[in-house]
């Protein structure tokens, strides 16, 4: 097995993500139809200063043409590095997508020093008619518009395959990296792992050794919702495979409304520890809601995120300096609560057992 880290640049700083390195957060923002470009500065502003930062940000924004984008704010106003899914950005006719105008977008936004570009070119006419057997075909939203672009102009390559040899050749000469989308991952526990699941797979490790081969650098993004005992046979070739993986979730289970982050955090927990998670995407509360989080549940996200990728480090990288720091201040303070200097508290009273 060869293993493919890769470097991440950003304004200020780079950092290595792959096997052996340390697990990474990335935060989800984005404008929805409103264009709520001051809700989503302002969690960008709340997300520098806080003590759970990501190390990425990831402009999900769905707007056509916007002349103030937000991923131009991550790049002006913070260290993070930047993330952005070129496809949402890009105008439809007929669910038609303009060759031309989406990899115009994608260059434009790698040259102005965007660190991380997703993309999905595994879409194909036989997967899409596999995934009519499911409970839900599919429910990537970027995976989405691919898939209806491919069936409105009848061809048989994908809009990200026809100009892949452009994007390959701009992130070569940018340093940014091509993050490969799954387009099906499975929407609840029962569609994971189906035929479906295992060919999207097997595809983006072939992209990702056609785009390393070229010199840039990949990541892989994985499974939705699966079923604890599945974690570990999704990662399977993945692992093998090498390269970084991004994530999404998963989601162990369907049943976490309004608790979402607490399941993501859990399943991102059970994939890294098969050493198959090396970038957390920070899932809010509000994520089966149909509700836009909010600038508290945003910061909670990325806590919840980074103490899974605490534990990951924990595990596979002995990363222990903060327990054991954490745990000596209780024993000589003796007591639980960290950064209390007296025994007993409201809890124990003065049956403190420390």
């Amino acid at each position: 097995m060869q293993l493919h880290s890769t470097r991440v640049l950003s304004k200020c700083s780079s950092f290595e993500v792959g096997r052996g390195f340390s697990t990474r957060v990335a935060a989800l923002l984005g404008t929805g139809p409103r264009h709520d470009l001051r809700s989503q500065i302002e969690k960008l502003e709340a997300l520098t200063t806080a003590s759970s930062r990501p190390d990425i940000v990831a402009d999900l924004s769905y707007a056509h043409h916007d002349p103030d984008p937000l991923w131009r704010h991550i790049l002006d106003r913070t260290c993070f590095a930047a993330g952005t899914l070129p496809i949402y950005r890009c105008s439809r006719q007929n669910e038609r997508i303009d060759r031309g105008e989406l990899a115009d977008i994608a260059i434009e936004q790698m040259e102005a020093g965007v660190s991380i570009i997703t993309i999905h070119p595994t879409p194909t006419h036989e997967l899409v008619s596999l995934a009519q057997s499911r409970l839900v075909p599919w429910t990537s939203r970027g995976g989405g518009i691919v898939i209806k672009d491919l069936l409105a102009s009848r061809t048989w390559s994908n809009v990200y395959e026809d100009i892949l040899p452009v994007l390959v050749s701009t992130a070569k000469r940018t340093g940014t990296i091509i993050s490969i989308g799954t387009s099906f991952r499975s929407a609840n526990v029962f569609d994971a792992c189906d035929s479906v699941h295992w060919r999207e797979i097997e595809s983006q490790i072939r992209f990702a050794d056609q785009i390393a081969d070229n010199g840039v650098g990949v990541i892989i993004e994985a499974p939705g919702h699966v079923k604890p005992g599945d974690i570990r046979r999704i990662c399977s070739p993945l692992a093998a495979a090498g390269y970084p993986v991004m994530p999404l979730g998963p989601m162990p289970t369907d049943i976490g409304f309004e608790q979402d982050h607490v399941a993501a955090a859990i399943g991102a927990t059970l994939m890294g520890l098969q050493g198959c998670a090396q970038i957390l995407a920070a899932v809010t509360r509000e994520e089966h809601t149909g509700s836009v989080p909010g600038l508290a549940s945003t910061l909670e996200a990325v806590a919840c995120a980074r103490l899974a990728a605490h534990i990951v480090d924990l595990e596979l990288l002995g990363s222990d300096d903060q327990d054991r720091a954490t745990a000596t201040r209780r024993a000589q303070a003796r007591t639980c609560v960290v950064g209390k200097a007296t025994r007993g508290c409201s809890r124990c009273s003065n049956l403190c057992p420390l």
